[in-house]
């Protein structure tokens, strides 16, 4: 029997990139697959759809805006109105916009809200209402995926202020979600994709995307990510909950939240020169820490 089979799933941002290769991976396993993305264009939800059955599995395409609210009620309507059932819900709709910090515009600020933290709470919202109040069948498992990014976690991405920080938020969203609908049979995790794909090159600067989208033997296409979020969400990873992993190429990392680095003992009540001892003794990094991606011509 296949890894999905009988699995509902809706995957938001999956025209093209990682949230393709998330869809027809699903698809390939057995699952149903609602296939989100914003109308209009080249890359398309139709098209995925298409690509899906041509291959003998089953998809429906809804096009719309996953920022929006609504979009996140409509996507779980879609779902049950066409397949009966809503199992799994892959919110991976995103945008890049590469900025420094004094450059970004209100609209930006908003714009990259809408699409990382909000559409994907909504979705989650929307979903985790629907299974709060109807109870999971025998050997159901119902599951989410979010997406960020290491640009959040660890974060410290140089000119992606807006990008890491929501991305950040993504990853503490699963960690609490998970606690939350615990108590419904719900598992909810994140990941952190590393993959060759349009919007990665976009951020990079780079003009082409390198390596065929589906050859994977190349170490960066999206079907790695696919192959993984596809075993995330089956029966074989339910006592999965709250985790947060890396997945670059074939390699996955398991990430924990935020730890202690340093603690100062207050020994003595706080003045300035024995701020000063103390954090000299015990805080031994004195510059930011983070990376810089370079701009390429």
């Amino acid at each position: 029997m296949p890894l999905l089979s009988g699995r509902v799933a809706i995957v938001t941002g999956a025209g093209a990139g990682i949230g393709r290769a998330e869809a027809r991976a699903l698809a390939a396993h057995g699952a149903a697959v609602v296939v989100n993305d914003l109308a209009g264009r080249n890359e398309s939800a139709e098209k995925v759809c298409e690509e899906i059955v041509a291959a003998g599995g089953r998809a429906v395409a809804h096009e719309a805006d996953a920022a929006d609210w609504a979009t996140g009620d409509a996507l779980v309507g879609r779902a049950m109105d066409t397949f009966g059932r809503l199992d799994v819900v892959v919110a991976n709709a995103g945008l890049v916009r590469r900025s420094p910090l004094v450059a970004v515009t209100e609209e930006d600020l908003d714009r990259q809200t809408a699409v990382l933290f909000k559409g994907t709470y909504g979705l989650l919202h929307h979903a985790a209402r629907r299974w709060s109040t109807h109870e999971a069948g025998p050997g159901d498992h119902r599951t989410v995926v979010v997406t960020s990014s290491s640009a959040g976690v660890p974060g410290g991405v140089e000119e992606f202020s807006v990008y890491g920080a929501l991305k950040a938020a993504v990853a503490t969203l699963a960690t609490t979600a998970a606690l939350e609908l615990a108590p419904h049979g719900v598992t909810v995790n994140a990941i952190l994709p590393h993959a060759a794909t349009r919007m990665d090159a976009e951020a990079k600067g780079i003009a082409e995307v390198p390596g065929p989208a589906d050859d994977e033997t190349h170490l960066d296409s999206p079907r790695h990510v696919g192959e993984f979020v596809a075993w995330l969400v089956s029966h074989r990873a339910a006592h999965l909950s709250g985790q947060v992993f890396e997945v670059s190429g074939r390699a996955i990392r398991l990430w924990r939240p935020w730890g202690v680095a340093a603690e100062l003992p207050g020994t003595a009540p706080w003045t300035p020169d024995v701020l000063d001892a103390e954090v000299a003794g015990h805080v031994y990094r004195t510059r930011p820490v983070g990376r810089r991606i370079p701009r390429r011509p």
